[in-house]
């Protein structure tokens, strides 16, 4: 569904060449960007963040779709970034 959201947002623009683009960014990030989605908490962010921007598009509050979009992308990228390197630690064996 997050895939979904996002691909829809693109195609939304009409611009085909962008919506292509966005189709093979996902295939290539589709595995980090499901670590985003192991956390409970961050899955109930998701979709707010997802309601808040969807909210100011249906607004027509260009400016606020783009200001939240461009957080929501950030914070996805850094709760990802956490996620994978606490992996990565629990992981490693301790002596």
């Amino acid at each position: 569904l997050d895939e979904a959201f996002h691909g829809t947002l693109v195609a939304a623009t009409g611009h085909r060449q962008m919506a292509r683009c966005h189709q093979e960014v996902t295939e290539r990030i589709r595995l980090l960007r499901r670590l985003d989605f192991t956390e409970t908490g961050r899955i109930t962010a998701t979709y707010q963040e997802h309601a808040q921007i969807l909210r100011a598009i249906l607004r027509r509050s260009a400016d606020r779709a783009i200001n939240l979009l461009s957080k929501h992308i950030e914070t996805s990228k850094n709760e990802v970034r956490k996620i994978s390197l606490h992996k990565l630690y629990s992981a490693r064996p301790h002596t």
